[in-house]
């Protein structure tokens, strides 16, 4: 499965409360996920950063990939 856009409503979604329902294992975005959660950052700059993570990380997050669909 391949990543959404960067322009798709999923990242928007996630950077506005979607990344808590976001099931991983993966430390790295465990550690992404926190400090996106307590930031005062706009949502559309969040939205971005979690894009670019992902597609820098996405052979390794196949299983959080799959899951973008369903969030």
């Amino acid at each position: 499965m391949s990543l959404p856009a960067p322009g798709s409503p999923v990242w928007t979604r996630l950077a506005s409360g979607g990344l808590s329902r976001l099931q991983t294992n993966h430390l790295g975005t465990q550690m992404l996920i926190k400090r996106l959660e307590l930031s005062s950052t706009p949502p559309a700059a969040k939205a971005g950063e979690i894009y670019n993570y992902f597609a820098k990380w996405e052979r390794t997050l196949a299983n959080e990939v799959a899951q973008l669909a369903r969030l």
